[in-house]
C-alpha cells in the first residue's frame, strides 16, 4: 500500500487531481506574494524603501531567509511522500550558514536585543503574523501528497512559512544588526516551525 501510495503522490492521482510537486509550488509562491502583502499593510511603504534594498543588510535578510526556505521546500516535499526515507535536513544548511555568517562578522555595533525594547516583541509577532498564511496553503499542499509522519511535515511547513514570513518582513525591519537577524529571525522561524508540528499533527494524519 506504501508503494502505491509513493508511486501516486505528486502525480496527476493525487488527492485533488493536482501533482504534489506544482500544489507545493504554486503554495509558496502564493504565500510568499500574501506575506509581502502583509507586510506592507501592517506596516506600510517606506519612502526610503528602493534605498534600503540596495544595500547590504537587507539583501543578506532576504538571502538567509529564501535560502532556508529553499531548504524547507525540499524538507516539506521529502515529507509529503510515503517513501520520503530521512529527512534531508542538510537542504537547511546554506541558509543556517549564511545566517550565522552574518551574525559572527556583524560589525555594525547594534545590539543583539535592537534599536528599541520593543524590537525583539515585533520583529517576532510580524514574523509568526505574516507567515501563518503560508502555513495554511502549504499544509493545505502536502495534503495533496501521504505523508506517513504528520508532525515531521508539518514542522518542515513551518519551516518554509517562517523563512517566507522572514523574508517578507525585511520589507519593513528596521533592525539591520547581523547578530539581531541572526538570533531572532531563527527563534521566529522555530516558532511557526513548532506551530506546523501541532497543527500538522492533526491536520495531516490519515
Amino acid at each position: 500500500m506504501i508503494k502505491n501510495l509513493s508511486g501516486e503522490a505528486g502525480t496527476g492521482h493525487a488527492r485533488a487531481g493536482m501533482p504534489l510537486d506544482r500544489a507545493l509550488l504554486l503554495a509558496v509562491a502564493v504565500a510568499l506574494a500574501l506575506a509581502i502583502v502583509l507586510v506592507f499593510l501592517l506596516f506600510g511603504v517606506s519612502d526610503a524603501l528602493l534605498a534600503t534594498m540596495r544595500g547590504g543588510p537587507f539583501q543578506h535578510k532576504v538571502a538567509s531567509a529564501l535560502l532556508i526556505a529553499a531548504g524547507g521546500f525540499f524538507l516539506v516535499r521529502n515529507a509529503a511522500r510515503p517513501d520520503g526515507g530521512r529527512l534531508p535536513v542538510l537542504a537547511l544548511l546554506p541558509g543556517v550558514v549564511l545566517l550565522a555568517l552574518g551574525g559572527v562578522t556583524d560589525a555594525s555595533g547594534l545590539p543583539v536585543l535592537g534599536r528599541s525594547g520593543v524590537s525583539v516583541p515585533i520583529c517576532l509577532i510580524a514574523i509568526v503574523a505574516v507567515s501563518l498564511p503560508a502555513l495554511a496553503l502549504i499544509i493545505a499542499a502536502v495534503r495533496k501528497g501521504a505523508s506517513t509522519r504528520p508532525t515531521a511535515a508539518g514542522i518542515a511547513a513551518g519551516l518554509l512559512s517562517g523563512a517566507l514570513g522572514a523574508a517578507a518582513y525585511a520589507l519593513a525591519c528596521k533592525n539591520d544588526g547581523g547578530l539581531f537577524v541572526a538570533v531572532w529571525d531563527s527563534v521566529g522561524i522555530l516558532i511557526v516551525a513548532a506551530l506546523g508540528g501541532a497543527i500538522g499533527r492533526r491536520a495531516l494524519a490519515w
